[in-house]
Parts: structure tokens; C-alpha cells; sequence
């Protein structure tokens, strides 16, 4: 592969141009967006690089034969979800007399990485996936995956606000609903009320009991105190000292010499 740019940068190989434009291909060549390439996918591992579940994106990542027949599939067959936890979702699709295990999950980069054991090798996402996707989608909307992420730390902060938990009983008296992914809590209840916010006022600092606390040092305060005295003595007599040293005005010299 050989890369050109006009910029006058010359310090390395790369400039940003061409890191950007690397960048842009490799994004291209995820989604499919070349046509026909010589790349092999293998089904066991594939990244799906879309943030949500995205008919758009499904079709740039499969071709129209596959989405074609990912539609068919759900017509007439659904995928036996077996786990649904942690941004993860396990199903298996029994179809044409033959079973496909299925894993959809978020990666790190809050992509989907995907898993079947069929052998389509030209596109990302073969048929069995893609049904998945939709079947997902129908049911739950394109954000369920950020629905069965683990909020419980978030839930908690919500429910605190009334004084409960997630470990105390919460049916009929909550529920929580997503809204772009993220919990908000819903109060079925209408007689739970929010916890009043009790404002305790900082206690004055005039006596403290702490007898753990290290004792003053008294001397060293009186030493101090001292020291202070004596400078202000030394320098009420310099004061006296410069006072003497002053001349007499003329008058007051010659009634001295009468």
C-alpha cells in the first residue's frame, strides 16, 4: 500500500492525513462499505460496528440475499433467548433441522461482538445474527442492550432518594423504565414520599472533650510571650535613647547659661 500527501510534514513515516484516511478505510472495510472485497470473515468472532441495533448498519454489514433471509427466519421461527445479563445475550436458533448458538454482546469500544457457527464468510453478519438483531429490535427496541447493563449502583442512588434499596421488596411500589438506555425510576406507590434531607448544623468549636488529643504546650506559649515582652522593652528604650540625643532649641540653651 503506498500513501501520498501534499502536507509538508516530514518527521515520520505517517502524517495525520494519511493516519486519518488509514483510519477511514479500516472503518470502511468493518461496515462493508466497498462492495466486493477478498476479505474471509469468520463467524465465530465478528465485530458489528454500531452503538445500538441498527437496520441501517445491519444491512451495510450482511448484503440483501442475508437480510432477505434473516426476515424469512423470523417469520417463521424465534431464537430461545438463554441468557440476557450484562450487556450479553445468549440465544439458540433451531431452523432447517439444525441448531445455531448465538452470543451478542458489548465490547469494551460499546460495539457488538457477535458469534455463530454457521459459514458465511463474505459479510460481518450472517442470516442467524442478523434474525437475532431483529428479533431483539421488535421486541425490546435498539437500546435494549443498554437495558440489561448492570445499573444497580445507579438504581440505588434513585431509590435512596425514598429510603429503599434494591434488596427491600419493590413490587408495587417501583418500577424502573429506560429512556436512550438509561434507568429512570417510576413510583407506583403514590403514598411513598421522599426522605426528608435532615440539615445538621456544624456544632460551635468552644469545648472539645477529646482527651486522645495531645495537651498544648504551655511552655512554649510562655516563652513566646516573653520573648515578645522583651523585644517591646528594647525597643521602648531605644525610643528614650534617641529622645535624649536630640538638641535643645537656642532659647532653652541660653536660659540654661543665665
Amino acid at each position: 500500500m503506498t500513501l501520498r500527501c501534499a502536507c509538508p510534514y516530514n518527521l515520520s513515516d505517517i502524517c495525520r492525513h494519511e493516519a486519518a484516511a488509514l483510519l477511514r478505510l479500516q472503518e470502511m472495510v468493518d461496515k462493508n462499505m466497498l462492495g466486493n472485497t477478498n476479505i474471509q470473515y469468520n463467524q465465530r468472532h465478528t465485530v458489528a460496528k454500531m452503538k445500538q441495533i441498527d437496520l441501517k448498519m445491519s444491512k451495510l454489514l450482511s448484503s440483501p440475499g442475508i437480510y432477505a433471509e434473516a426476515e424469512n427466519i423470523l417469520r417463521n421461527a424465534k431464537a430461545n433467548i438463554i441468557k440476557a445479563k450484562d450487556e450479553r445475550v445468549e440465544a439458540e436458533l433451531e431452523y432447517n433441522g439444525e441448531t445455531f448458538p448465538l452470543v451478542i454482546q458489548k465490547n469494551d469500544e460499546r460495539n457488538f461482538d457477535t458469534s455463530c457457527k454457521c459459514h458465511e464468510a463474505e459479510h460481518p453478519l450472517c442470516e442467524h445474527k442478523i434474525m437475532l438483531f431483529l428479533q431483539l429490535l421488535n421486541a425490546y427496541g435498539p437500546t435494549y442492550f443498554d437495558s440489561i447493563r448492570n445499573w444497580d449502583k445507579e438504581k440505588n442512588k434513585l431509590l435512596q432518594i425514598y429510603g429503599y434499596s434494591l434488596e427491600d421488596d419493590l413490587k408495587g411500589k417501583f418500577e424502573f423504565i429506560y429512556k436512550e438506555g438509561k434507568p429512570f425510576l417510576k413510583v407506583l406507590d403514590t403514598t411513598i414520599k421522599r426522605v426528608a434531607q435532615v440539615n445538621i448544623d456544624k456544632p460551635e468549636p468552644t469545648f472539645v472533650y477529646n482527651t486522645n488529643l495531645p495537651k498544648a504546650p504551655v511552655t512554649e506559649e510562655v516563652a513566646v510571650a516573653e520573648k515578645k515582652w522583651a523585644l517591646y522593652l528594647i525597643l521602648i528604650l531605644q525610643f528614650i535613647q534617641i529622645l535624649l540625643q536630640i538638641p535643645l532649641p537656642a532659647k532653652q540653651m541660653m536660659k540654661k547659661k543665665n
